[in-house]
């Protein structure tokens, strides 16, 4: 590994430190050298501060004082996203480089949404695509928005062996250990929404927030929570109208639901053929939701496996058999009949308590 590549990694994990608290900006990371020696770090905390690489030259002026400014015209700038050259609720990075006179820049991905660095600063040297399949994966759900106009959707499924999520009943509670259930509220912490249907409402009624995660609580935003209700079911005393995060709901023009404290009735009418790819696509434009997790029966998975939208699966397999009358996450007779087979890339297997998670990438 070179030393670029191990600047790039050091930006890569200053980035992740904005893994709770960035989003709906991509999270950033920034370094500074000089001489091959790191003089300054920065990252981007939260929308509406500093970018990565403004907190990095403010850590240099900082930690060299009155040198920082003619050690700076012989610097190099390490960053995972290529320097924005627009205004948005900060004023761009790129005028901060160049006014300081940094003499190279190195970035990981090219960000779309912005004019173009090289074309902004010609006279700037740059160098793109170091370490660019790390720097798109820790991005994935900022590039799906951008790029495809749709959220990175995570689908977690707790199953028994024998492929079943709930009862005959419906009932679904504690198939997983409580170690999986810890793990799933992780994944929560990190989503920016979580959508389910309403058969999950009724037969669990969840509160779909993020508790006991062991991670960072003054940094923790619980997940929007995304209710879709096409017959209007919903009666506005269920757990997820709780005041501890937000809930949008889809519901059919009939409801008689209204907007209130922390709950918003979309303006999208959740109509009994509405596309699920049109609701997530709602999320990204309305709401700039970049990662957004699905807890849901098998309706919901099934309609998001069919519209080819189901990006990661994350299976907890527990040693329990639910039995012959058992509900199965996925009716896969319907999915084979439209889609035929789908290929799984298994990319981690790891043990939680009693259970085994799976990592799956769909490929169509």
């Amino acid at each position: 590994m070179t030393s670029k590549e191990e600047h790039m990694l050091e930006a890569l994990k200053l980035a992740k430190r904005g893994s709770l608290s960035a989003s709906p900006n991509p999270m950033v990371g920034c370094v500074i050298t000089h001489k091959n020696k790191i003089i300054g770090r920065g990252w981007h905390k939260r929308s509406g501060e500093n970018h990565a690489e403004i907190n990095a030259i403010e850590n240099v002026i900082n930690n060299l004082g009155d040198r920082s400014k003619e050690v700076l015209k012989e610097s190099e700038l390490f960053v995972n996203l290529e320097p924005c050259t627009t205004f948005g609720k900060t004023p761009p990075c790129a005028n901060s480089i160049k006014d300081h006179q940094i003499k190279k820049v190195y970035f990981s991905n090219a960000d779309k949404a912005q004019k173009g660095f090289s074309k902004t600063y010609p006279e700037i040297e740059i160098e793109s695509g170091l370490l660019e399949a790390e720097g798109r994966e820790l991005n994935q759900g900022f590039f799906s928005r951008i790029e495809k106009g749709r959220p990175y959707i995570k689908c977690k499924v707790a199953s028994s062996l024998d492929g079943g999520i709930a009862l005959s009943s419906g009932q679904s509670k504690w198939i997983t250990s409580l170690e999986a259930r810890k793990d799933v509220h992780r994944m929560r912490a990190y989503s920016d929404a979580i959508l389910t249907g309403i058969g999950t409402i009724l037969n669990d009624n969840p509160h779909l927030t993020s508790r006991d995660s062991g991670l960072n609580e003054s940094l923790l935003r619980q997940p929007l929570r995304v209710v879709v209700d096409r017959n209007n079911t919903l009666t506005g005393k269920e757990n997820i109208f709780s005041s501890a995060a937000k809930t949008l709901i889809f519901a059919n023009k009939h409801s008689q639901l209204e907007d209130n404290d922390g709950i918003e009735i979309a303006k999208l009418k959740a109509s009994s053929n509405l596309p699920l790819k049109e609701v997530v696509s709602y999320l990204a434009e309305e709401k700039l939701i970049n990662n957004l997790m699905i807890e849901a029966g098998s309706g919901i998975i099934n309609s998001l496996l069919l519209e080819q939208l189901v990006d990661e699966l994350i299976i907890y397999k527990a040693p329990k058999l639910l039995g012959e009358n058992r509900q199965s996450f996925v009716n896969l007779d319907v999915v084979a009949e439209n889609l035929g087979t789908i290929d799984i890339k298994i990319t981690c297997i790891e043990k939680l308590g009693a259970d085994i998670r799976y990592s799956l990438l769909p490929k169509y």
